[in-house]
């Protein structure tokens, strides 16, 4: 599966840094508790980001039907995390798409494939 990941050029100086998880272990996310490292989609709300492509094998990644708003939805995040390379959760923005969560400590993560790190720019008009 091809998926792309987001991060702001301040905190995204190298594909290591954007994928190494600090930001999920630091104050948590939506599917995964604070103190777990996870990479996570990443809204856009500055113009100086970073994106890179990623090739997630789609067989390592579980897909869970959780309610996006669940009061579980980190402790069931955290527990597919702790079993699978990925998991593909519901968004939360578009009911018809799907977020991809990578654990960057799973022993299969060698099998991510990063390329293209670039600037990424949000067109002005959709600000």
């Amino acid at each position: 599966m091809k998926v792309w990941r987001l991060a702001r050029t301040l905190w995204a100086p190298d594909v290591d840094t954007i994928l190494n998880g600090e930001g999920a272990l630091r104050r948590g996310g939506r599917w995964s508790p604070a103190g777990m490292r996870a990479v996570l989609p990443f809204g856009v709300d500055h113009p100086a980001y970073r994106i890179v492509d990623l090739t997630v094998p789609d067989d390592s990644i579980a897909h869970l039907d959780v309610e996006p708003a669940a009061p579980d939805r980190q402790s069931l995040g955290a527990a597919a995390l702790d079993r699978h390379l990925a998991i593909a959760v519901p968004s939360i923005v578009n009911p018809l798409e799907r977020n991809v969560v990578i654990n960057p400590l799973h022993r299969d993560f060698d099998q991510v494939e990063a390329s293209n790190l670039r600037p990424f720019r949000l067109d002005p008009r959709l600000g």
